[in-house]
């Protein structure tokens, strides 16, 4: 399938959309509104007109998403799209701490998964009695609230969990005695991955800069599900790159700011 014949398929809107160049995007539609279908058409267009697939970055939140994007678009590419990128913000996030150890200051680290982060709080909690005191699985979302969130214990607690709010403490001492066992075996959460490189690059300019000049455009799906962390990370690199951003107008987007759509 040619280019010409992906866009004859999208409405006159995500046309626009997808055709538009020099500035942000950020297409808001309902549910079962065709914004997948116009992220696919956005990034076999760049490509189209000349863009590099490697300097195209693509963020999903699940990792089928991210797979099913790129093979789309190489059906309408017949293959012409090698080097393209799709992915999840911690696998991102990730790849990036991994390609500069001596910048990031972390050579060697194991990613640890949700299941992983719950029987480390599980060995953390100990024996409290259940019921008076947040599960291992409560504690592990309660962590993840409020570092996605950018929000204090204090917060996070009063928002998610304000029956333990008395717990305080307590929860406090057990969160300390979770960072200090990840620390202690080089583990880092999905929490921590977003964070380290979020942190970098508002920090420190020239690492933001190494980052963004490494990609002409990012495109993000579905938009309304990215948290305060995330957009931490998405922020500090529109100077440099052109976002293009896909979401639900029925759900709240979190701090966009220059977009046209």
């Amino acid at each position: 399938m040619s280019i010409e014949r992906l866009l004859s398929e999208l409405n006159e809107s995500q046309k626009i959309a997808a055709t538009h160049l020099n500035s942000h995007v950020l297409v808001l539609a309902g549910a079962g509104c065709g914004k997948t279908k116009t992220i696919i058409a956005r990034a076999a267009y760049l490509i189209a007109q000349g863009i590099s697939p490697d300097r195209i970055q693509i963020l999903t939140f699940t990792r089928r998403s991210a797979s099913e994007i790129v093979e789309r678009v190489k059906m309408n590419l017949d293959d012409n799209c090698n080097g393209l990128r799709s992915s999840t913000f911690h696998t991102w996030c990730s790849s990036i701490i991994r390609s500069a150890p001596s910048i990031f200051g972390y050579a060697n680290f194991t990613v640890i998964d949700k299941e992983d982060q719950v029987q480390i709080f599980k060995i953390a909690r100990g024996k409290k009695e259940t019921g008076c005191f947040p599960l291992a699985a409560e504690l592990s979302d309660l962590y993840s609230f409020a570092r996605n969130t950018l929000s204090s214990l204090d917060t996070a607690l009063q928002k998610k969990m304000h029956r333990f709010y008395d717990q305080k403490s307590n929860i406090a001492n057990i969160m300390k005695e979770y960072e200090s066992r990840k620390r202690s075996r080089n583990y880092f959460d999905y929490d921590d991955i977003l964070d380290i490189v979020a942190t970098g690059i508002n920090q420190d300019e020239e690492l933001c800069k190494w980052i963004g000049t490494n990609y002409d455009h990012i495109l993000v799906d579905e938009m309304q599900d990215t948290n305060p962390l995330q957009w931490k990370l998405l922020e500090p690199l529109v100077k440099y790159v052109q976002l293009f951003c896909v979401g639900d107008d029925a759900q709240s987007i979190y701090g966009f700011r220059g977009a046209d759509f």
